[in-house]
């Protein structure tokens, strides 16, 4: 009896997972470098972002929405250089360092919100600039700690 099913030509197991072992290897390394060129236009991108809260309409406004086509500009200018689109929550343990980033942010509005309205005698500028440093401080940490566990991920199943 013969066997009707030809023979599959493909990669066997072993070179499967040999070929996926070195494409995390490949994007370790590709996220490697760079780092802290994006990681401080980001924070700067947030502080403007979460700053210009303290600010009334239009300016609030103006702020999220420059801050929103800013990190639209920064996510596509790293997607040209390392050729990957990388959207911060996967894998796992970094997509709650992204959501911890995001948390640090919207506490921190709602810190800019509570002192406005409860001294609103308080200078909008002073308000403004230390959410900013806030936020700057809190997104650099944060994409640096999530640039780590990133790397960690997939450096580690490889």
């Amino acid at each position: 009896m013969t066997d009707d099913h030809p023979q599959q030509s493909g990669p066997t197991p072993a070179e499967a997972l040999a070929a996926i072992a070195s494409s995390r290897k490949t994007v370790h390394d590709r996220v490697a470098v760079g780092g802290w060129r994006y990681d401080l236009t980001y924070a700067a991108i947030m502080a403007v972002m979460v700053g210009g809260q303290a600010f009334d309409n239009p300016w609030n406004v103006t702020a999220s929405s420059l801050g929103v086509l800013a990190l639209v500009v920064l996510f596509q200018h790293e997607a040209r250089r390392t050729g990957l689109r990388i959207t911060g929550v996967s894998p796992r343990h970094a997509r709650w360092v992204a959501i911890a980033i995001g948390l640090a942010a919207a506490a921190i509005i709602v810190g800019v919100t509570i002192v406005r309205r409860q001294s609103p005698e308080t200078d909008v500028a002073v308000v403004a600039a230390l959410a900013g440093a806030a936020a700057f401080v809190a997104a650099l940490v944060g994409s640096r700690i999530w640039r780590r566990v990133y790397r960690a991920e997939m450096g580690a199943k490889t």
